[in-house]
């Protein structure tokens, strides 16, 4: 089989006859070009190339379907949705099922640095996405469902970190797309056994998967510390049974207390964490007693060059800002106005319930952001720190407080006058501090864990012959 050029290939009876295929798929130009690649590398530089399956301990395997659903279920429901970018299974927020559906089959089960893949979409460029390594602990136990294909490899044969990253590459992920069929590309179990992998030496496997691994174990350890903040205010305050949105009476006493006559403030679920907040017995402050609200803004057009920040670029489970954009100044949009510093709590003042609130590192130290921030920082002799307000307001207990003053149903937002009646509690200060290092805890493992999965996939390009992530070359 010969690709001779992007569109067509040339192959002979007997390769038809091996592979039991004769679909555009199964000889795409992409994927042949891909395996004559392979093919090069490794005779140049003397690796092996391995059926897949002889790397596994089970051949490959669907998940199962069908799974009943069980609110009080220790098992977990292993979904499409959460294999993420990442390359790690996310199992955060994973549905459950019973222990008698866990028990029934041994189809589907997952154990710790299985890998699941994609199998179906509906388009091609779909399969081969986000193929993700399951981290499970001792005593947890999760089961995917039968839109994916589970794979157990053998760790004396080949580093699972590495296989993962693989299978991820611009050829991983052709190999994987065009090994599907049907109009509503699906791909099978028995359709990747044979998927050819560029075995290296153990030490390169293990310099390219362990840094994937430490990547995975920083982002894990930053949801930890999460849950621990989380838990911290929940033991300060209470927890929140919040009832789903229905019919409600208010008072006209309340409208003169909280001078407000939107009936969407007044919503028993928003004014029960009010009443918590009150009736915590801890000192309780508005935003505007904090922080002050920056007014430090910029024309960008009299810049050549700068870094700019949208409330896309924030990261909203942690608090940090993820990415961002580089603008010339004579394309610079009209909300690119606010300098922001190392430091700044960044709160969005459109869509707040989403929870992109963020704490400026130094990464961001002048840059410009959108005038859909409200930007402040903590007054001289405030008790409180950037970090920790940021986590309070990331919390449910400030989440619902935003999402309690929002007008304009279209498209609701806050003002910043609305944000500095936010009520905030003042913890004790070991407390504060504890949460206010976490969060910078959180935000450094989360910076730390981007660069080694950087790295590990700049390593397996180079290693593979491509000069940069989705090179086809």
């Amino acid at each position: 089989m010969r690709a001779i050029s992007n569109i067509s290939v040339v192959l002979n009876l007997q390769e038809l006859k091996r592979n039991y295929r004769a679909d555009p798929y199964s000889a795409h130009p992409k994927k042949v070009k891909g395996i004559e690649h392979l093919n090069q590398i490794a005779k140049e530089y003397g690796y092996d190339i391995v059926p897949l399956v002889e790397l596994l301990k089970l051949p490959p395997s669907s998940g199962r379907s069908g799974l009943p659903l069980s609110q009080n279920g220790d098992v977990k429901i292993v979904k499409p949705a959460n294999l993420t970018s990442l390359f790690f299974v996310d199992l955060t927020n994973c549905e459950t099922t019973t222990e008698e559906a866990y028990n029934a089959s041994e189809k589907g089960r997952l154990q710790n640095e299985d890998i699941l893949v994609l199998s179906a979409a509906h388009a091609e460029g779909y399969i081969g996405t986000n193929t993700s390594i399951v981290r499970l602990d001792k005593n947890e136990r999760a089961i995917c469902i039968g839109e994916l294909i589970r794979l157990r490899p053998d760790t004396s044969k080949i580093n699972p970190y590495y296989l993962t990253l693989y299978l991820n590459s611009a050829i991983g992920k052709y190999l994987l797309n065009y090994s599907v069929r049907g109009q509503t590309v699906h791909l099978y179990p028995k359709d990747i056994e044979d998927l050819p992998v560029l075995l290296p030496p153990r030490e390169i496997q293990d310099s390219i998967g362990n840094k994937l691994k430490e990547a995975i174990d920083k982002k894990i350890e930053a949801e930890e510390k999460r849950r621990e903040i989380q838990e911290i205010f929940k033991q300060n305050l209470g927890d929140i049974d919040f009832e789903k949105l229905g019919g409600y009476t208010y008072k006209f006493s309340q409208v003169l207390e909280y001078e407000r006559l939107d009936p969407h403030f007044y919503f028993p679920g928003f004014l029960k964490v009010l009443d918590l907040l009150k009736n915590s017995g801890l000192k309780i402050e508005k935003m505007s007693k904090l922080v002050e609200f920056s007014r430090e803004t910029i024309n960008p057009s009299e810049i050549d060059e700068f870094i700019y920040v949208e409330i896309a670029d924030v990261d909203i489970t942690y608090g940090f800002i993820s990415s961002h954009s580089v603008v010339k100044g004579s394309n610079a949009p009209s909300r690119a106005r606010k300098i922001i510093r190392k430091d700044a709590l960044l709160i969005p003042l459109t869509r707040p319930y989403r929870g992109a609130i963020a704490v400026v590192d130094s990464r961001y130290d002048g840059a410009i952001a959108t005038t859909g921030f409200s930007v402040s920082y903590p007054k001289p002799n405030s008790p409180v720190d950037s970090y920790y307000l940021c986590a309070f307001l990331k919390s449910k207990y400030g989440l619902i407080q935003l999402t309690q003053r929002m007008s304009n149903a279209n498209y609701p937002a806050v003002l910043e006058k609305d944000i500095s009646e936010i009520l905030v509690p003042i913890l004790s200060a070991n407390d504060m501090r504890t949460i206010s290092d976490k969060m910078k805890n959180i935000i450094n493992n989360l910076l730390l864990s981007k660069q080694l999965h950087s790295q590990a996939m700049e390593e397996l390009n180079r290693l593979l012959g491509l000069k940069s992530v989705g090179d086809e070359s």
